[in-house]
């Protein structure tokens, strides 16, 4: 299950690469400063910044009335109206209805939605159910087996910078396998690399332009792979742009069409220092498109189409040379780099480790760091693969990873130590579920300090090691020398 994802920030900074003006400055080194976790109460949390802990310390998780509210009804009778009170009086907090962004987008499927009316100004919010986990939640009190592949999903979305990063979503549902089901062909990210804006060439036009040179009206057709620095051709029905030699690659049907390359995994808009790679509305003296590039340093492309006349309705099949060149890769060939698997729940009143309160409307958060994780039934594996898989997964899943705290979850120790496969060696008893065979999902994952085993954990899969945490400036975090790890 692919997901577009941006990711909670649980520091206190701007958001995505400090693009946006934070509450107190920007840069790593804010998330390692305790003295900003004093007593704050505040009537406004900038709602779009990620900047205030979202995950760990809003209104309706970290708080036992509220969390207790939500595992136990249905949202629908919770949230729209008349609502419940407690409910209402928490979504004051605006990271109480961020939070409830990422719950509805984990539980709810496409096509379902929760709104929330502010009682005090009348306007709405609408949040997008998207991965379908539970969508029986909207309507229905929750199962346990809900609350737990929720929580894993929602932890699975976090990580220190707020950054969007692709991820790819593992794990067995309890009733419907496709939720977690692969794409056969990955398209590209309709989004500007780490950074919640989509981009201009995926919106709609206004009017009817024309060429390959607009950005908008195009659509994303698949991600391929080469081998970097060599020479790579792609057409769709036009030959090798250079050299007007050989058969033509590939085929237009319908109206006449056009092509976009783009570095890596994420579509690009015209002329673009990076990710633009090169577009064609035509080759050869014929308006049948190629494309010649050099293949980037991270050995993948993306590859965009369109209608050279915004409007008309056309089809283009992508076609590559030469034969080592893959393209309309899997998604589980795009996305190889397994960080871990989270599991646990959220949804236990009883082991939260601080609560958030809203007040006469203002929201009155913890006055000192919270060692360890908020959520005291939360857990997170890494992969053996890590060359350090307990600083990957503190740095993961901690505002502030130096002391360890202010976490979503423990870290518990390696998912399966392919030399020690059993417990406590290994905390997951498998590295690929058998639901999906092949996806290399952990399965029947235990926290640390007891014998409980908790069958709902999500695995999360990226495209590069350093996609999550490359903004630490610290290499180490993010290295894989896949070295057979030692009995610990």
């Amino acid at each position: 299950m692919r997901d577009g994802c941006r990711f909670w920030r649980p520091a206190v900074h701007g958001l995505w690469l400090c693009l946006l003006a934070g509450l107190g400055g920007c840069g790593p080194a804010f998330l390692e400063e305790p003295e900003a976790w004093a007593r704050r109460e505040a009537p406004i949390r900038i709602p779009n910044s990620l900047s205030t802990q979202a995950l760990v310390f809003n209104a309706l998780s970290t708080n036992k009335i509220a969390n207790q509210l939500l595992g136990t009804n249905a949202l629908a009778a919770l949230f729209s109206p008349p609502g419940h009170p407690t409910i209402l009086n928490q979504l004051q907090d605006p990271a109480a209805r961020q939070f409830m962004g990422y719950l509805v987008s984990c539980a709810l499927a496409n096509g379902q939605n929760l709104t929330w009316v502010d009682p005090s100004t009348g306007g709405t919010q609408t949040w997008q159910g998207k991965l379908g986990i539970c969508p029986a939640w909207k309507t229905q009190a929750p199962t346990q087996a809900c609350l737990q592949q929720v929580s894993s999903c929602l932890l699975a979305r976090n990580n220190a910078f707020g950054l969007r990063v692709e991820l790819s979503l593992r794990g067995e549902h309890p009733t419907t396998p496709s939720v977690f089901g692969l794409e056969t062909v990955t398209p590209p990210s309709e989004y500007v690399p780490l950074s919640p804006q989509r981009l201009a060439s995926f919106e709609p036009c206004t009017g009817t332009p024309v060429g390959a040179a607009r950005d908008c009206g195009w659509r994303g057709d698949a991600v391929g792979a080469c081998q970097p620095d060599t020479r790579v051709v792609l057409g769709a029905g036009g030959a090798d742009p250079d050299t007007c030699t050989g058969a033509a690659l590939g085929t237009s049907s319908g109206a006449r069409m056009v092509l976009r390359v783009c570095e890596g995994i994420h579509g690009c808009d015209h002329g673009s220092a990076l990710p633009w790679l090169g577009e064609s509305a035509g080759s050869c003296g014929t308006v049948a498109p190629a494309v010649a590039f050099t293949c980037p340093a991270g050995g993948h492309f993306s590859v965009m189409t369109a209608p050279y006349t915004h409007g008309q309705l056309g089809t283009a099949t992508v076609q590559t040379a030469p034969s080592s060149v893959q393209y309309r890769l899997p998604e589980a060939s795009v996305f190889r780099v397994r960080e871990g698997a989270f599991y646990g729940t959220v949804f236990d009143p009883e082991a939260l480790a601080a609560e958030v309160f809203v007040r006469d409307g203002r929201v009155i958060l913890p006055e000192q760091p919270v060692k360890g994780s908020v959520y005291r039934r939360m857990y997170s594996c890494y992969d053996s693969n890590w060359s350090d898989g307990v600083a990957n997964a503190t740095h993961r899943v901690c505002a502030l990873p130096s002391t360890s705290s202010n976490c979503a979850a423990q870290v518990t120790g390696v998912c399966v130590n392919p030399a020690y496969r059993a417990y406590p060696s290994s905390m997951c008893a498998t590295d690929d579920g058998s639901q999906v065979a092949g996806d290399g999902d952990y399965e029947k994952c235990r926290d640390h300090h007891s014998t409980t085993q908790w069958n709902y954990p999500v695995t999360s899969y990226i495209h590069s090691a350093c996609d999550v945490l490359g903004d630490y400036g610290k290499p180490e975090l993010c290295t894989r020398p896949r070295q057979t790890p030692k009995l610990p």
